[in-house]
C-alpha cells in the first residue's frame, strides 16, 4: 500500500470520529479540571478547618480526624463527577457508597452517635480542658475531648470516660465558665436566739473575710423557721480561683463569731415519752 493510500485512509477515519475523538478529548480535560478544582476544594477546607479547630484549642486528635475526613469527602464527591464526566454510570456507584454507608453506620450505631456528639461538642463547646464540671453526677476537671469520649479527673485523681453521646444528654453543670461564683451557706442557731444578734454576728464574719467581692453586697436573711432551729442564709460572691479558700475561712468566722456571743448551733433532738402501766 503506498503512502498516499495510508493518508487517505487516516483522512477518511478523521472526517469520520474527529466529532468523537474531539467529545473524549473534552470530556477527558474537564474531568482533569474537575479533579484539580475538586482537589484544591478540598485541600481548602480541610486547611481552615484545621486552623479553626487549632485556634479554639481543640484536642489535636479531633482536629487532625476532623481536617482528614472533610478531605476525603470532597475528594470521593470529585471523583464520582469525574467519573460521570467520562460518561461512567454514577448511579450505580452512588447507590453502592449509600448502601456501603448504611451498612458501616447500622454496624458503627453506638461509636457514629459518639462521634457525632463529639461534632456537636467541639461547635457549642460547654466546656473546655481545663474548666470544672459535674456530667453524669461525675464532678472533676475536663482533662480531654477525644473524638468518641471526654475524659474528667476527679478531686481525688480518679480518671472517669465518659461517652460523648451520655455528655451531650447530661445536665452539664459548668463551674469555671464564668469567673464570679456565688457561696450559699446556710447557717441554723436555736429558737432563743436574737435574730438582730445573730444578723450583727453574721455582718461582722463577712466583713472579715478577705477575698469576697465589694461590687455585689452579700445577701444575710432568715430564709426558713425549722422544726428546732431558725435559718439564716448567707450569699457573698467572691472569684472562682478562691471560693474553697473564701468557703473555709467565713465558715470558721461565723462559727467563732457565734460561739464568742453565746449563740447556739441546735442539734436535731427527739423527745421520746415512756408510759408506766401498773
Amino acid at each position: 500500500m503506498s503512502f498516499e493510500n495510508i493518508a487517505n485512509q487516516i483522512w477518511l477515519f478523521i472526517e469520520k470520529y474527529d466529532g468523537v475523538v474531539i467529545s473524549y478529548i473534552a470530556h477527558f480535560c474537564f474531568a482533569i479540571v474537575i479533579f484539580l478544582i475538586g482537589r484544591t476544594i478540598a485541600r481548602f477546607v480541610a486547611r481552615q478547618l484545621r486552623r479553626i479547630l487549632t485556634n479554639r484549642h481543640v484536642d489535636p486528635t479531633v482536629v487532625k480526624f476532623v481536617s482528614s475526613l472533610s478531605y476525603y469527602a470532597i475528594i470521593v464527591m470529585t471523583l464520582v463527577a469525574v467519573l460521570g464526566q467520562l460518561g461512567v454510570q454514577t448511579a450505580s456507584i452512588v447507590a453502592v457508597i449509600g448502601a456501603a454507608g448504611l451498612a458501616v453506620g447500622l454496624a458503627l450505631q453506638g461509636s457514629l452517635s459518639n462521634f457525632a456528639a463529639g461534632v456537636i461538642l467541639i461547635i457549642f463547646r460547654p466546656f473546655k480542658v481545663g474548666e470544672t464540671v459535674v456530667i453524669n453526677n461525675q464532678k472533676g476537671d475536663i482533662d480531654s475531648i477525644q473524638i468518641f469520649s471526654t475524659t474528667i479527673v476527679t478531686p481525688t485523681n480518679e480518671v472517669v470516660v465518659i461517652p460523648n453521646s451520655q455528655v451531650v444528654s447530661a445536665n452539664i453543670i459548668n463551674y469555671t465558665r464564668l469567673p464570679e461564683r456565688r457561696l450559699d451557706l446556710v447557717v441554723n442557731v436555736g429558737y432563743n436566739s436574737d435574730i438582730q444578734q445573730v444578723y450583727q454576728v453574721l455582718r461582722a464574719a463577712v466583713n472579715k473575710t478577705d477575698n469576697i467581692l465589694t461590687n455585689k453586697a452579700p445577701t444575710i436573711r432568715l430564709d426558713l423557721l425549722d422544726a428546732s432551729s431558725m435559718n439564716f442564709n448567707v450569699l457573698v460572691w467572691t472569684l472562682n480561683a478562691n471560693y474553697g479558700s473564701v468557703k473555709a475561712a467565713l465558715l470558721e468566722n461565723i462559727k467563732n463569731g457565734l460561739t464568742e456571743n453565746g449563740i447556739n448551733i441546735p442539734y436535731p433532738t427527739m423527745d421520746v415519752n415512756l408510759n408506766s402501766q401498773s
